[in-house]
């Protein structure tokens, strides 16, 4: 009997891709990992984009080794590192022994007895003693204690995964108890986003030279059309001219998790949800409605919850953009970011030059978007799960977005979300003036901008705008 080949099989969401799996050869990633793992002695930091890659290549590369696997997520303190460690080898703290022994005594009796008119008898019989006695003594020794001494003695590698989850005093005792682990020999293997690739030696000065470093880079256009051509080959499908490919790896934020999110979704589009019995042509998308529905679940709380903003707000000034769209400065600041494309790093005057792009007089003062972006990341780190959407380095004054598909919602749902809203405050005035003391206005005949492909805006061409100040301006 044939066994069936799903379409969920070939394009793996969020799992560990076989068919399609990309390992990327003229990067040489997988040969990196094995010789760390010949060579060790030092923690290898292995860094890059959220959704690129960085796990799927180490679970790759450790399929056939045992490996203690941590999530940097579930680790609050040294000791949780412990407890996952030690629950991962099977390890027991508790230890007891008992000791049982019987002692026995046989005693033999004889005598006479004297019976008339026979005379004498004799009379002998045995009797028996047993005593039994039996103690039990338990110890037990410290998790740590316990999970190092398996470490040691077995080598058994240890991956975290993102490690930039854990507190930064958290990381600093973590780093410093494995350090000698490490010297002789464990292999070590930390995964984080690029911007906390250099926190194993930022929070432990002396764990300088003993730490790897190793980047995954964003995926190329061809190695994205190589997922999407893997998996049609295996499901019998025909991409006409590579069409469909092509549009999938463009819109996907260099992404292969999105990628395979795609192409799964456009081969259930056309019917195809397991391998064709001859060949089959796909049919090619809608494409706006296409990734408009699949934008609607993508990071939609995260989105909600950075335009709400911090619940005391301070700013409810309503700004006109000149799409005739009406919001507040957390709506402003979200427009102007997926202005630029989304770039998945955006610089200050990137930024504030795309902000001048869509709001005109309208916009705000540079200190306003710097203390919005700032709120934005408290609230992404704070109260949204997983990794921060968006983080915003203040010392290089950068925005960073880590995750591809709040990327992708910015690009293809942003502005009809915030259409949405704005036109519920003027419907509702009333139940909104529960919550606020200004409702935003909107016209009805507002038109939703399209969304606009990425590109790089030169910061030169905006030098000394920043400085300027015109009518109007507040």
């Amino acid at each position: 009997m044939t066994t069936r080949l799903l379409a969920g099989q070939v394009f793996k969401v969020g799992g560990l891709p076989d068919i399609t799996y990309n390992p990327r050869t003229q990067l040489g990633l997988e040969e990196m990992v094995q010789d760390y793992l010949d060579e060790r002695h030092r923690i290898l930091s292995i860094s890059g984009p959220t959704k690129t890659g960085k796990t799927v290549l180490v679970r790759r590369v450790l399929r056939d080794l045992e490996a203690v696997r941590v999530s940097g997520g579930d680790i609050k303190s040294a000791a949780d590192l412990w407890i996952n460690v030690g629950d991962d080898l099977g390890l027991q703290t508790v230890y007891e022994s008992s000791r049982q022994y019987t002692d026995t005594e046989t005693r033999t009796v004889t005598g006479e007895l004297q019976v008339p008119a026979i005379g004498k008898a004799s009379r002998a019989g045995q009797e028996s003693v047993a005593t039994a006695m039996a103690d039990k003594t338990g110890r037990s020794r410290p998790i740590e204690v316990a999970a190092r001494r398996a470490l040691r003695e077995s080598l058994t590698p240890l991956v975290i995964d993102d490690f930039h989850y854990i507190p930064v005093e958290v990381q600093t005792e973590i780093v410093r108890s494995l350090k000698d682990l490490v010297f002789d020999g464990l292999p070590v293997i930390v995964i984080a986003v690029p911007h906390r690739a250099y926190d194993v030696i930022r929070v432990e000065r002396e764990m300088t030279g003993r730490v790897q470093q190793m980047k995954i880079d964003f995926w190329s256009q061809d190695e994205l059309r190589g997922i999407a051509s893997k998996g049609f080959t295996a499901l019998n499908v025909i991409d006409e001219s590579a069409v469909i490919g092509e549009r999938l790896a463009r819109e996907c934020f260099a992404s292969p998790h999105l990628m395979q999110d795609f192409c799964l979704q456009s081969v259930k589009q056309s019917g195809i949800r397991e391998r064709q019995e001859s060949p089959t042509l796909l049919q090619e998308p809608l494409w706006d409605s296409f990734f408009q529905e699949r934008s609607t679940a993508a990071s939609k709380t995260a989105f909600d919850m950075l335009a709400r903003g911090p619940r005391q707000r301070t700013d409810r000034k309503p700004r006109r953009l000149k799409n005739g769209m009406v919001v507040d400065i957390y709506g402003a600041v979200l427009m102007a970011i997926g202005r630029t494309g989304p770039l998945t790093s955006i610089s200050y005057e990137t930024l504030r030059a795309a902000m001048r792009d869509i709001a005109g007089e309208e916009a705000p003062r540079g200190q306003e978007i710097a203390r919005i972006l700032d709120e934005m990341s408290k609230i992404a780190r704070d109260q949204i799960d997983g990794e921060p959407v968006v983080d915003y380095d203040t010392k290089l004054t950068t925005l960073h977005i880590s995750d591809p598909y709040f990327a992708f919602f910015l690009r293809w749902r942003a502005a009809s979300e915030l259409a949405e809203r704005t036109t519920v405050q003027t419907m509702f005035p009333e139940s909104e003036a529960k919550t606020s003391n200004q409702a935003v206005q909107i016209s009805p005949a507002q038109r939703i901008p399209e969304p606009r492909r990425a590109k790089s805006i030169p910061t030169s061409k905006f030098k000394g705008i920043g400085n300027r100040r015109r009518k109007g301006r507040r």
